[in-house]
């Protein structure tokens, strides 16, 4: 896309030729409003690229809490099972100790 860019450029440069200054300044003049959209669109597109980049740390931020609370809640299922096994297997060698009926 750049080369044909460049062509296109090399191409008006070689036709484009103004009858008079008058053409010349009203050109120069369409181009200038066209340089300063485009200035106004990228100063959009920036804000709303850094709207966006906010919006993504606080998300950021969200989520590195959750991964707090989660990793929390499975340190606390850990231990959870861990005495419900010691219980289970407490209550094993208790009836294995015991004589059957």
């Amino acid at each position: 896309m750049r080369a044909e860019g460049v062509q296109g450029i090399i191409r008006w440069k070689a036709t484009m030729q103004f009858a008079n200054f008058e053409e010349f300044w009203a050109a120069s003049g369409r181009l200038y409003d066209e340089t300063l959209q485009i200035k106004e669109s990228m100063l959009v597109q920036g804000k709303s690229i850094g709207d966006l980049a906010e919006a993504t740390q606080r998300l950021l931020t969200a989520v590195e809490k959750h991964q707090l609370v989660v990793e929390s809640h499975e340190r606390r299922l850990d231990r959870t099972e861990i005495t419900v096994q010691a219980i289970l297997e407490d209550l094993r060698r208790h009836r294995e100790q015991r004589p059957s009926q």
